[in-house]
């Protein structure tokens, strides 16, 4: 009788049960490098758990990396407003010291102070009074043997009817003015909390150099979200830009049930969601830590508390409504398990690299390499409760020559599958729930391989496009590895063009009657081209587009700096293209140019940059430019004639604007619009036809 782990292997070549033709395909760039990560952890808070927060027994099952056991590295304890309670976590923090090893990282949160409880706001006069009980605390923990590796300025200032209140301005007088002082015992400054990931919190500080060097940390919440909550919520572009470290350092996605449900209908919401009936799914916190780290860009993931009923540990209900059974109590919980996934494998110093987010609907992946650079890890979460799935993992940067096979799932803990060989660079494996009622479950793949140099991206034709001229939308560059080298990013892997133009890239392009066009075109995607521009100055940007939106949009940036923010689009027709046109200044040289899409839906068939400001159009006999004159040949010309679908009418010749005119209404079987195109200049108009 073959192990599981055998099955996987002889699946990995088609030996052992036949693998769908069809399989979502994760590309992994090992050179693509994005955040580092810190870790993963979780809360006590003693006196709030009763003085059971968490024993020597629960430390090792939390903070252990072998088989069973969460891999945690990262404890949250409280910052007391007495200073005779700074005592109550330590030998917490000793405990889970001991079995994270170099990995352990401690740090602390303040609710209330001497200075300000509950739903108060501390006066500013107060402020050094602040910092200083902040520092006697760091103080005391180091003088007990357990650092802290940093400590925030409070916890939820935008919920707190049960602790302190601070508003944007009073965080931003208190960081600018204080926050450098909370360093002092070699402490490391994180943001306030928000419960709520409230970004107006923040922004102030992120936009004042001075006041940001005094953030080593943003610290958020995220409990104004849950599993059908849009990605937007996780993502933070001022952030990302001040290359700000971003820590997840509260959150529980249920709080009425078990954490050993899988998915069971009951009451759900916690403090800023409605309570409903719901179903109660352990794959919501793989969800979450997935949307974190590869939307979020966080470089950290900290559940609330480690014991307790819904926690990673079981815990008994303290209001005894729920009756976990006994032999449930201090074992590792579903959710605790599905957090292992990630927390044993991903140790600090790891590093997000490029994978496929979505290559399709319901199925998720991240991958990682390890701090130094040996091993390869992907995480696939699927949430596609009724089926399996077939997943092949190809994987660019390393040579990578076998994946272990991990699984939660309803049926599994953790399970180690065994290994699945890698075959030129890719493995096709099945995610398999184990027979349980619903197929949803998260597969970890750890990898031993060794990481390659980058290589350059290429510009489409080996010809860099000119400036001023013309940029057909579909040539964007060709692609290399390394995060600095990538040419496009699509929302997901699947290519919904009708061509084999730009095969494999996942890019939607399709043949309309003026040639190639990109389609499908989903906000957060983007397209980069190498371009030369001859002369510094300014220039008009001509865009052809189609859509039959009227939220439709994209901007321009050269060199990541924006040139042209929010281009609106509107329209009736994905056939009918029109164009638009903004003013952007350009400096000479090399660049890299990049379209970014604002608002989804619209095809694009070329750009046309014209030197100077509200320049004409140099080729505005093509399409759109409504009541535009035709410049006219000055000797009869062939003509094909088209329809809106691309399909060929015929062919007249014609010299003057008033022939074209004439033979394409003779020529047309109906109303509609019409695409004409010479045959010797290859210019294309629009002919609207009435019958």
């Amino acid at each position: 009788m073959k192990s599981m782990g055998d099955v996987l292997k002889f699946a990995a070549f088609g030996l052992a049960f036949a693998i769908p033709s069809v399989a979502a395909t994760v590309n992994v760039d090992v050179t693509e490098e994005h955040q580092v990560i810190r870790g993963f952890g979780g809360m006590v808070h003693n006196e709030w758990q009763g003085g059971g927060g968490l024993s020597d027994a629960d430390a090792k099952l939390a903070f252990g990396t072998g088989d069973g056991q969460i891999g945690l590295n990262t404890l949250r304890i409280p910052v007391y407003a007495n200073s005779g309670s700074f005592n109550k976590e330590v030998a917490a923090a000793k405990s889970a010291k001991k079995y994270a090893g170099d990995d352990f990282i401690l740090y602390a949160t303040p609710w209330t102070s001497p200075y300000a409880g509950a739903n108060q706001h501390m006066s500013s006069s107060n402020y050094q009074k602040y910092v200083d009980h902040l520092n006697s605390f760091t103080a005391y923990m180091k003088e007990q043997g357990v650092p802290l590796y940093a400590i925030s300025i409070s916890n939820e200032p935008d919920w707190c009817g049960e602790w302190a209140c601070w508003s944007a301005d009073e965080i931003y007088n208190f960081t600018k003015g204080y926050a450098d002082q909370m360093r002092k015992n070699g402490t490391k400054v994180i943001s306030t909390e928000s419960f709520r990931y409230d970004k107006n919190l923040y922004n102030k500080v992120l936009n004042d150099a001075a006041a940001l060097k005094n953030w080593d940390i943003l610290g958020a919440h995220f409990y104004a979200s849950d599993r059908n909550t849009q990605d937007n919520f996780f993502q933070y572009s001022l952030a990302d830009q001040k290359g700000v470290e971003r820590w997840m350092t509260e959150h529980y996605t249920e709080s009425q049930g078990s954490g050993n449900y899988w998915r069971t209908i009951t009451n759900t919401g916690d403090q800023a969601n409605q309570n409903k009936r719901d179903t109660v799914n352990a794959m919501d916190v793989a969800y979450e830590i997935h949307r974190a780290m590869v939307i979020g860009n966080f470089n950290q993931y900290t559940w609330w508390y480690i014991r307790r009923c819904y926690g990673l540990i079981m815990e008994k209900d303290f209001g005894n409504k729920l009756q976990v059974p006994q032999n449930e109590i201090g074992k590792v919980s579903k959710r605790g398990y599905v957090m292992s996934q990630f927390a044993r494998f991903i140790r600090p110093g790891a590093v997000r690299v490029g994978a496929t987010a979505k290559p399709e609907a319901n199925l998720f992946a991240s991958a990682y390499k390890s701090a130094d650079g040996d091993s390869v890890i992907v995480v696939l979460v699927n949430r596609d409760y009724k089926n399996d799935k077939s997943v092949t993992v190809k994987v660019q940067g390393a040579d990578v020559q076998s994946f272990h096979v991990y699984t939660t799932s309803e049926a599994k803990n953790a399970k180690d599958e065994g290994e699945v060989e890698v075959k030129n660079g890719e493995v096709t494996i099945k995610m398999e729930s184990g027979g349980s009622n619903f197929k949803d479950c998260i597969v970890t793949l750890v990898g031993v391989g060794t990481p390659s140099e980058p290589t350059p991206r290429q510009p489409f034709g080996g010809k860099v496009a000119e400036i001023p001229g013309k940029i057909e939308v579909e040539n964007f560059d060709i692609p290399g590895t390394g995060k600095a080298n990538k040419s496009y990013y699509e929302n997901d892997s699947e290519d919904r063009g009708e061509t084999n133009y730009r095969e494999g890239t996942g890019v939607d392009i399709y043949k309309k009657a003026t040639g190639y066009v990109v389609g499908y075109n989903e906000e957060g995607e983007w397209l980069e081209y190498s371009v030369n521009v001859k002369e510094a100055g300014d220039y008009t940007v001509f865009a052809s587009v189609a859509t039959s939106n009227s939220t439709s949009g994209f901007s321009l940036s050269l060199d990541g700096d924006v040139i042209a923010e929010k281009v609106a689009l509107s329209g009736t027709s994905f056939d009918d293209f029109t164009k638009v046109k903004t003013n952007v200044t350009l400096p000479a040289g090399e660049h890299i140019l990049r379209m970014t899409v604002t608002g989804s839906w619209f095809d694009i068939d070329y750009f046309n940059f014209a030197k100077g400001k509200d320049a004409a159009d140099p080729d505005d006999q093509t399409i759109g430019l409504r009541g535009a004159d035709f410049r006219m040949p000055t000797e009869a010309e062939n003509y094909r004639v088209f329809d809106v679908n691309g399909m060929y009418v015929g062919m007249f010749e014609a010299m003057t604007k008033a022939d074209v005119q004439s033979m394409t209404k003779k020529m047309a079987r109906q109303s509609g619009v019409y695409f004409v195109k010479s045959l010797k200049s290859a210019k294309s108009y629009r002919i609207s036809v009435t019958k």
